[in-house]
């Protein structure tokens, strides 16, 4: 089969690969659509842990049942299917206290952990276990579904704040995964949700996401804006989805007392917070990582029709142009917001 292939940091090749064979109780799939994730930018640039090469990555996909591998009873060839694509233990502490997006020894599909590393979607097959299965409705389409995993994340992430109805929201950075926190948000009832991007592109596909105020913080101090339209109270919860000092501090700021900021984004290995004020204040600070039950979720709520996931799709590719695409990605020569591509 082809695939691409992750040799190093800036080398990425398609190239000709065995395809895999399902062993008892898992199931090969024919790979439909794969979108690129900003942790597999930051693996081609070399600068992540969990991208370990020689690596076929892709944790965000669709596709098609090929191949039933011995005992497997749960689907049948031909079915469309999403993955859940963390592989946990179940047996960890972590896992026992229902934390199994934190498993001490979880494999990820198209990634490195601590476990080892464990091939993923960008290519034309990708082999994952029967349990870890999960049907795509036929009214979703499979580009669709190649972002339920992400959108899972975005659900996890609201879960830390309870309800959003009525609520200001805030979302720090326009990329795949705060222009989801603002569908769902819009979707769960937000009052309204400003968001924070410094790339124009990516300000204008926040407002067609649901966005009520879109700021440009390079030309305005997000924190000044919203302090003003909210008579001087602040957003109930900040989404940081970028994790760079600057949002960190300028979110503390815009927040009201008493509220919630909830740290998505993996920009920066340390940060400073004003410590005395965030007491004072009583301010919420809160990690989020991956999902548990959301891609479930997720498919409910693109199975109903009332959110356009498809709409922050800018580029879609063949996957044998995936050096290029990468390359422009990183580069900054490209100026699409999310990729998929296909086998």
């Amino acid at each position: 089969m082809k695939a691409l292939v992750f040799y190093g940091a800036g080398d990425i090749r398609y190239v000709d690969v065995e395809t895999p064979e399902p062993k008892p109780g898992e199931v090969l799939i024919r790979v439909k659509a794969v979108s690129i994730c900003g942790s597999d930018l930051n693996g081609y640039r070399g600068k992540s842990p969990f991208r370990v090469p020689p690596l076929i990555m892709g944790h965000e996909f669709s596709g098609e049942v090929a191949k039933l591998g011995e005992g497997v009873t749960n689907v049948k060839v031909g079915d469309r299917v999403i993955v859940e694509t963390n592989l946990y233990c179940g047996t960890c502490a972590n896992c026992k206290a229902g934390f199994i997006n934190i498993c001490e020894n979880r494999k990820i599909i198209g990634t490195t952990m601590k476990a080892g590393s464990y091939n993923g979607a960008m290519a034309e097959y990708v082999v994952a276990p029967a349990n870890k299965i999960i049907p795509l409705p036929d009214n979703v389409s499979f580009n669709a579904g190649a972002l339920i995993e992400p959108l899972a994340n975005v659900l996890h992430a609201i879960k830390h704040v309870g309800s959003l109805e009525g609520k200001d929201v805030a979302v720090y950075g326009a990329g795949p995964i705060g222009l989801l926190t603002i569908m769902s948000a819009k979707y769960f009832g937000a009052k309204r949700v400003f968001a924070m991007e410094i790339l124009d592109n990516r300000l204008e596909m926040a407002k067609k996401c649901g966005a009520d105020v879109v700021i440009n913080p390079t030309k305005e101090k997000a924190s000044h804006v919203i302090r003003k339209m909210t008579d001087d109270v602040g957003v109930d919860v900040v989404f940081d989805a970028v994790g760079f000092a600057e949002t960190v501090k300028d979110s503390a700021e815009m927040v009201r007392n008493g509220g919630t900021v909830i740290w998505i984004g993996l920009g920066a290995a340390t940060v400073e917070i004003d410590y005395k004020s965030a007491v004072a204040r009583e301010l919420g600070f809160k990690g989020t990582y991956m999902y548990i039950t959301e891609m479930l979720e997720g498919i409910e709520i693109l199975k109903s029709g009332k959110m356009n996931v498809e709409q922050i799709i800018t580029g879609v590719y063949p996957l044998s142009e995936g050096p290029r695409v990468f390359e422009e990605l990183v580069s900054g020569k490209s100026k699409d917001i999310k990729v998929v591509l296909h086998p």
